[in-house]
């Protein structure tokens, strides 16, 4: 999380290109949303399985990060296409993520209809305007955070997934099966670097672009160090709502 902010940082000061980062986690863990209250979660069930809770800069609901590709976005929004409001902003990421899904031979759509229902502590309960589905089940769950001069989308692209430890993490909320799609289901043999070369060339084709391949800078490191430090390994940060 701390990486992300910084390189968000990095492209909104000019210091980096716009940038797409793909990543997945060393154990499985839970990010929840920059507005959620952590006692979304049962936290004992957390704390005896090890998963640690860190809460995102963007919004949404909680997320396990397990089987799945995460990825964030970071641009500035003063050049083309990103001169739009949020919903458009959001939207154009969206057909970039559906397109690598078609890519790897998933019929993905994309949700333009605000979803109304009760309020779900879990993002993948929660199809939101312009988020990926497959046969009506959400199978992409995103977030953005929104600055004067740019704009950072974080989201996670659900591989697979356990209905069942989703449930103990929230104490036996369901339905989750009904819910969620997952890529395996749909193309059991792709593999996590096929994915993300479609969405590395997904998004090329769709803004037009071509990504120049690199691990973060030395400003980039230096100043997630200092976020993890100060932020994000807190008490304060992660169950300050």
């Amino acid at each position: 999380m701390a990486i992300d902010e910084a390189i968000s940082e990095a492209v909104r000061e000019k210091l980096s290109p716009p940038t797409l980062r793909l990543y997945q986690w060393v154990k499985p863990s839970i990010t929840i949303g920059y507005f959620q209250t952590i006692s979304d979660i049962n936290l004992e069930y957390c704390k005896k399985k090890s998963y640690p809770i860190i809460r995102r800069l963007t919004g949404g609901m909680a997320i396990l990060h397990d089987s799945e590709l995460t990825y964030s976005f970071s641009s500035r929004n003063d050049t083309e296409p990103f001169r739009n409001s949020l919903i458009e902003n959001y939207l154009s990421v969206s057909k970039a993520l559906a397109s690598a899904l078609t890519l790897t031979n998933i019929d993905a759509q994309i949700t333009l209809i605000k979803n109304r229902r009760e309020r779900n502590p879990f993002c993948f309960k929660i199809s939101s305007y312009g988020e990926i589905t497959v046969n009506g089940k959400k199978i992409i769950g995103s977030a953005q955070k929104r600055y004067k001069n740019g704009f950072l989308q974080q989201g996670s692209i659900m591989v697979d997934f356990d209905a069942e430890e989703l449930e103990r993490i929230k104490g036996g909320m369901g339905g989750f099966s009904d819910e969620i799609g997952t890529i395996k289901k749909y193309v059991p043999a792709v593999s996590i670097e096929e994915l993300k070369k479609a969405l590395k060339k997904a998004f090329e084709k769709t803004f037009n672009i071509k990504f120049i391949s690199a691990g973060p800078t030395e400003f980039e490191l230096d100043l997630a160090k200092k976020l993890e430090r100060k932020k994000y390994s807190t008490k304060e940060w992660n169950s300050c709502r």
